[in-house]
């Protein structure tokens, strides 16, 4: 796992810093039978790889800020703790008594979320824009793939296009499963740890009592500012308790709107009850 032959120069990896357990054992197993030698193991990273998703215990938490230094982008990162206090900005926290077919779901959920994410930066960086340069507009859309699409088309239109792409991507997404399909932060954290999250969206979006629902996101350039307005059907959420990188401590802690505000708009507010969501670029400074 990441221990016997040198891994290639960029490789993105999984790095596991479990102490040894009953637990910890069969996670490391899982993960070599599923990953092969992507999973690393060894108390120092490898020169040149990057990190994707980084699984600690209590006594390894360190190892979440140094495998920022190798961010590979979106790193998701997984504790497995005994205590009950926040611990810092691991993405999923999990108890130390977890089974491991909820360890393995969550390790699926975080990493299929990194590599949409790089595939979606893939996607951005290929894609060429084949409507010049919008400078406004208003677009509907129902899906997530939907939602995508029009993240990667947006996301031509302004600086920084593959995390503006990653930001907005979040928004549309959160306006669909969130607004108009009604799975809160509770129901979301039960159907990652299941496994059954991308079911609960697609059967929700053939259900009568949403299917008509629609999220709009309308969009205007200036010479100075863009203004991207996401509104879903909803009733809106507590977005506050959403904003922080800091969750709560157990389960998932869904940063998606702090990520999108920390690595992709110049602000990002949340109008209302909360179904409607305005995100600002500023294009050059103020004099």
């Amino acid at each position: 796992m990441g221990e016997g032959r040198p891994l290639p120069s960029g490789a993105d990896v999984i790095w596991v810093r479990l102490v040894a357990s009953p637990v910890a054992d069969a996670v490391r197993r899982d993960l070599a039978s599923r990953f092969g030698d992507a999973v690393v193991t060894t108390p120092d990273l490898p020169t040149g790889v990057t990190v994707g998703l980084v699984i600690v215990d209590d006594a390894n938490q360190a190892a979440i800020g140094l495998a920022a230094t190798r961010n590979a982008g979106a790193q998701q990162s997984i504790l497995i703790t005994s205590g009950h206090e926040p611990h810092g900005r691991a993405d999923f926290v999990l108890s130390s008594d977890v089974d491991l077919n909820t360890v393995t779901s969550v390790v699926t959920a975080a990493k299929d979320f990194h590599d949409q994410v790089m595939s979606l930066r893939s996607e951005v960086a290929r894609r060429k824009s084949a409507v010049g340069t919008i400078l406004r507009g208003e677009f509907v859309l129902r899906t997530l793939d939907e939602a995508r699409n029009l993240a990667t088309m947006i996301a031509h239109a302004c600086p920084n296009s593959d995390l503006v792409a990653i930001g907005l991507q979040e928004l549309l997404i959160n306006a669909v499963e969130h607004g108009n399909l009604e799975i809160d932060a509770d129901m979301k954290q039960a159907l990652l740890m299941a496994g059954t999250w991308r079911e609960e969206v697609e059967s929700r979006l053939q259900d009568p009592q949403y299917t008509d629902r629609t999220v709009t996101l309308s969009f205007q350039r200036s010479a100075r500012l863009i203004s991207m307005t996401v509104q879903d059907e909803g009733a809106g959420f507590d977005h506050e308790q959403y904003s922080s990188t800091v969750g709560e401590a157990t389960g998932y802690r869904g940063r998606g709107i702090a990520m999108a505000r920390d690595l992709s708009f110049s602000s990002l507010t949340y109008l209302g009850a909360g179904n409607v969501v305005e995100a600002t670029i500023i294009l050059e400074p103020e004099d």
